[in-house]
């Protein structure tokens, strides 16, 4: 009789959870794979036969939240509708980023630890931006004829420079965005960049 294998999925989702929720409240550097192994009802040794350091599993944590991010961002061009409401998918996906708080608790350790340990989120950061479906989505309408885009990563990269430079970055380091002003500064930056990039003031 084969021994059936234990799903450890579940196991190791806990200690994930547990891991973001340890590092949001005591950051990076004071937080500790005792007190996650206990928030996690684990054993310490069950964390560490999931992870092998702490390091290893605050960028599994990190990389968790990059990818449920990223799936907000999966949009495939379509030809049928206005650019402008595409356009506004991609902006409110990075909005979302700052609506949800173990995201932002989580960016905000992030943040804190950049200059100290780069090691731990270069190469998370670096997947997130190979994984760019704003740049395949530029390239689809241009294409298509609706946009003028010769440099489709390098227009992304203008498209999210404004949309963090406004919900973002001041979100991580001064708190909310006022919610009445998300809209009509949204349309106008998307007014903005069309007016620069769409073709025959298709919009």
């Amino acid at each position: 009789m084969v021994e059936k294998r234990r799903d450890t999925t579940k196991k190791r989702t806990q200690i994930l959870d547990a891991a973001a929720t340890v590092f949001i409240e005591d950051g990076y550097e004071r937080a500790s794979m005792d007190r996650i192994a206990e928030m996690a009802n684990a054993s310490k040794r069950t964390v560490y036969n999931h992870f092998s350091s702490k390091e290893e599993l605050f960028q599994a944590v990190l990389e968790r939240v990059i990818d449920e991010a990223m799936e907000l961002k999966q949009i495939t061009y379509d030809s049928s509708k206005s650019l402008t409401s595409q356009l506004e998918k991609f902006a409110d996906a990075k909005i979302a980023f700052t609506q949800k708080d173990d995201w932002l608790g989580m960016i905000k350790v992030t943040a804190g630890i950049f200059s100290s340990h780069p090691e731990l989120v270069q190469k998370t950061i670096q997947q997130a931006e190979d994984n760019d479906t704003l740049a395949v989505w530029l390239q689809a309408a241009t294409d298509d004829g609706r946009m003028k885009v010769e440099n489709p990563r390098l227009v992304s990269t203008v498209f999210w420079s404004m949309i963090g430079g406004a919900f973002f970055w001041p979100v991580i380091f001064s708190g909310p965005f006022p919610k009445m002003d998300v809209i009509p500064l949204k349309k106008e930056m998307i007014k903005m960049f069309l007016e620069r990039y769409s073709a025959l003031n298709d919009r």
